[in-house]
């Protein structure tokens, strides 16, 4: 059994906001407009799903070791640009 993902359930949620919207507003400009945004709101929730599938997929085959690594260079490449700037800035004087 597999759990629901964020973007599924955002998908879920919209659905349903699209049910009580067909429910509540009658026949007419209003309702067309809410329509018409939900329906948006869905495609939109669908490409981000498409999209982030491999993300996802990745992120759940992460290991620590791994994440450490990703969150060092983060980290150093900084300091390591700014040193060569300042490197570079004296070696050009």
């Amino acid at each position: 059994m597999s759990t629901p993902t964020v973007a599924g359930q955002e998908e879920a949620q919209l659905y349903e906001e699209l049910r009580h919207a067909i429910d509540e507003f009658e026949e007419g400009e209003q309702r067309q407009i809410v329509l018409n945004q939900m329906i948006r709101r869905l495609k939109f929730a669908k490409w981000r799903k498409d999209r982030m599938r491999k993300v996802d997929a990745y992120c759940q085959k992460i290991k620590p070791a791994t994440l450490w690594i990703i969150l060092a260079t983060g980290a150093l490449a900084p300091v390591l640009l700014f040193s060569m700037f300042i490197w570079v800035s004296l070696w050009v004087e």
